[in-house]
């Protein structure tokens, strides 16, 4: 047996020394059937909502998305109800404590989310372990669902070989004599599928939990909590 986890992902604020901090927020599925189910109800919360954000004259079937920057407080209660029904995760990144030679290069900014998200991966998989929801010596395969327009604005360097080499075999940190164990003994395979969100209910999902979680962040934070399943700061 395989065991199939979920990984949904979008981004809020930028890396930037202009905004306090930057946000990964999403939902975990732990199966297919997890994962289908969740579609199958969201998308019809949407199709009861969707009209509310066409001013056509005519309907052409070509449908607004509808973002956490477009959407109406009663329908977003409508949705963060049902969402919170399912594992929700965070990283925020508080932009003054990165260092500032990495704010000032994009490429330098690229690298540091690439290892952020790894990071962030990483320690969502350790809690499922010490949950008892994924065994470590079982085979997994991790499905990561991430908004390609993320992509094109940060760029990622090698989050596939990244994440292979943390969960399957272990990182040594030469500059501090350290060694992370690795945490999967089975068989790992990792899939990172770059999604347009105007097709894809899991990225659109992840698009407003990340709004909120940033908006929470920044006004309430001690309130957080109440949201989210899994939470990790950086640096």
């Amino acid at each position: 047996m395989i065991k199939e986890i979920y990984i949904n992902l979008d981004d809020s604020g930028k890396l930037s020394s202009k905004e306090n901090i930057a946000v990964y927020g999403g939902l975990v599925f732990l199966s297919k059937k997890e994962k289908d189910k969740f579609i199958t109800q969201y998308r019809s919360i949407i199709n009861e909502i969707k009209c509310h954000y066409c001013h056509k004259n005519k309907c052409d079937k070509l449908c607004p998305e509808i973002k956490n920057t477009n959407i109406l407080a009663k329908h977003k209660r409508r949705i963060m109800n049902y969402l919170k029904k399912y594992y929700i995760v965070a990283l925020v990144i508080k932009n003054q404590l990165v260092y500032k030679h990495i704010l000032l290069n994009k490429a330098a900014k690229g690298r540091f989310l690439d290892y952020s998200l790894r990071r962030m991966i990483k320690e969502v998989i350790k809690s499922l372990i010490n949950n008892g929801q994924i065994i470590t010596n079982s085979s997994l395969k991790v499905i990561i669902n991430i908004d390609e327009q993320t992509t094109k604005n940060n760029g990622y360097y090698n989050l596939h070989d990244g994440l292979v080499e943390e969960l399957k075999y272990g990182i040594t940190n030469f500059n501090y004599d350290s060694v992370f164990k690795p945490i999967i003994n089975g068989k790992l395979e990792i899939v990172i599928n770059y999604q347009n969100s105007h097709y894809s209910y899991v990225v659109q999902a992840a698009d407003l939990l990340a709004g909120t979680i940033r908006k929470i962040t920044l006004n309430d934070p001690k309130t957080l909590d109440n949201l989210v399943n899994f939470k990790i700061t950086l640096p």
